[in-house]
């Protein structure tokens, strides 16, 4: 055997190697949860309750809920793919310091929360916080569905289903599909992708407006993706390109405002809203 056949058999070896090991690991380079349960009196937020109920397959998760003021908004929260529901008690702070409710919902396998991360087990869990609203007396018109980075997708794919009064994406992705492929090109990721967040399949389905919110700078999912996934999505709708913004940092730019003048702009009842005038 030559030593040109030996080097391409050595080669081969390699990559499917490789791409066993990706095949194999893949969720934990898609999700990095923090399994910490943290009670919610460590965060010292007033009115801030811990919610437990059970996922559709017997799970036990945990959710963090803070409800909004006298005809204010809820924002139902998705958050992203790292941490947990705790890393994100400063977004509870200025959208509380605004008016604004939010349910946070705890994934699964995040923050206390049982089982393991995955898109489907996502989706289904957010059609049960979305309940888990209605049930406590929220009408639709009372809640936005909101998603942080690859949240953004679970956001969609809610809101392609249940009636909200608007919709905010921070960070979004067109896809992890389409990430995963530009991060590994030389592997078949569309054929063993086990959580490709389609999130382009369903933004042509939503009938609520819509705010994309993305930073410049953001160095997880290029501005180019949020964009391209703006652009899918019927209207009504509205970008706010963040100038030197990352993909963690957003709210240090003080973005509640720009999702209040939202809202008005989009004729969202002013008693679910807050202006941030006379507090």
């Amino acid at each position: 055997m030559s030593l040109i056949l030996k080097a391409l058999l050595l080669l081969g070896v390699i990559y499917l190697v490789f791409a066993g090991l990706i095949y194999l690991y893949q969720r934990k380079l898609t999700f990095s949860p923090d399994p910490s349960y943290v009670p919610v009196e460590a965060v010292g937020i007033d009115g801030l309750r811990e919610v437990q109920f059970n996922s559709a397959d017997g799970h036990r998760l945990y959710s963090w809920y803070l409800p909004a003021r006298q005809g204010k908004a809820t924002m139902l929260f998705f958050h992203g793919n790292g941490g947990n529901v705790a890393n994100r008690e400063e977004k509870f702070r200025q959208l509380s310091t605004a008016g604004y409710g939010v349910f946070m919902l705890g994934y699964r396998g995040f923050g206390g929360s049982e089982g393991t991360p995955s898109e489907a087990g996502f989706v289904k869990d957010a059609a049960i916080a979305y309940q888990y609203l209605i049930d406590a007396g929220l009408q639709p018109r009372d809640i936005v569905i909101y998603g942080e980075s690859i949240g953004t997708s679970v956001a969609v794919q809610l809101a392609a289903k249940a009636d909200c009064s608007a919709i905010i994406l921070e960070a979004p992705m067109y896809s992890v599909l389409e990430i995963g492929k530009s991060r590994y090109p030389h592997l078949p990721v569309e054929r063993y992708l086990r959580d490709p967040f389609l999130t382009y399949q369903f933004i042509d389905k939503i009938r609520s407006p819509l705010l994309v919110i993305h930073g410049s700078a953001d160095g997880v999912i290029p501005l180019a993706s949020g964009e391209k996934l703006f652009h899918a999505a019927p209207e009504p709708k509205q970008m706010q390109v963040i100038k030197g913004g990352g993909h963690n940092n957003l709210y240090e730019y003080e973005i509640v405002p720009l999702m209040t003048r939202f809202l008005i702009d989009q004729g969202v009842e002013a008693s679910t809203i807050d202006t941030g005038a006379g507090d």
